[in-house]
């Protein structure tokens, strides 16, 4: 089991520059895809969106990229020291032809064009620079798989308890039930020949009657499909399939859908309680899955 929600993140240093790739994944219906990437990456952006296709099929997944150039612990500034020596040539002559010109600063120097230089990722290596956001995107979008699956492992016992909990809570409900319908059966008769003692029945159509009404309250088909979407899931959470969100989804509406009918169905406010336990455990469960891939 693989949840929606996770972070990873890469830094690797090269010759001049340093890289990061960050990616974080958060809940969504589908696979959505933001990127953000420095301009010398933007033609691989199909290429970043395959991977990501091949490797998650669920979630709303961002990747950032950054440049930083220098390296570890480098600089992205140089100076041009033929141009600075120029500049002061030339401002000693025009010093020296006029007194009335004063020498530079280092600062009023630094400012002049050319003479700082700052690095540009496009001045890189084209292919080294590359290979290095592929490797880094590879690892970074791994540690956000390991980070899913490892959120996905710790709410697997949670779904595991919820659906047992409510096996263990509708089977009592259905014997329950069916003493309450054959109690409410048989009083209903005798309530009925009682006030019609003098009126002549037929007991043939009464019973039928009093057996369709009987049906009515029996929810013993909803608790065995109940059992049934019950039994599935928990093959599933057992199951080697790391895509399993949208199957969790879709059996969590079924055994909603068979809970609503025993509601409706329950009349004894004990049972209902528990209809209703089950119904808030399922709610609850039905949440989780909506992080699951």
């Amino acid at each position: 089991m693989e949840s929606m929600t996770g972070f990873g993140r890469t830094e690797t240093g090269g010759e001049g520059f340093t890289l990061t790739v960050e990616t974080k994944s958060v809940n969504h219906k589908s696979l959505s895809i933001s990127l953000k990437l420095p301009e010398v990456f933007s033609s691989m952006e199909p290429e970043v969106r395959k991977v990501i296709k091949e490797m998650f099929d669920r979630g709303r997944i961002r990747l950032d990229a950054a440049v930083e150039m220098g390296g570890f612990g480098g600089s992205s500034v140089s100076i041009n020291i033929e141009s600075a020596k120029q500049y002061i040539i030339t401002a000693e002559l025009l010093i020296k032809d006029n007194e009335h010109i004063k020498g530079m600063t280092a600062g009023e120097l630094l400012s002049l064009p050319g003479v700082v230089e700052i690095a540009e990722p496009s001045m890189l290596d084209r292919d080294e620079l590359t290979d290095a956001f592929r490797s880094s995107m590879i690892e970074a979008l791994k540690e956000l798989r390991e980070s899913r699956r490892r959120e996905g492992t710790e709410l697997a016992p949670l779904f595991r308890e919820g659906f047992e909990s409510i096996r263990e809570l509708a089977v009592p409900v259905l014997a329950l039930q069916k003493e309450s319908v054959q109690e409410r059966h048989g009083r209903l008769k005798e309530r009925i020949f009682e006030l019609l003692d003098d009126v002549s029945l037929d007991e043939n159509r009464l019973m039928q009657e009093l057996a369709f009404m009987a049906d009515r309250s029996d929810i013993t088909e909803e608790v065995q499909r109940l059992k049934c979407h019950l039994d599935h899931v928990l093959e599933i959470l057992d199951s080697d399939d790391r895509s399993i969100g949208r199957k969790l989804e879709f059996l969590i509406q079924e055994m909603h859908r068979e809970l609503n009918t025993m509601g409706a169905k329950v009349d004894d406010p004990e049972q209902s309680l528990k209809v209703i336990e089950m119904k808030n455990i399922l709610s609850s469960l039905k949440e989780q899955a909506a992080n699951i891939e």
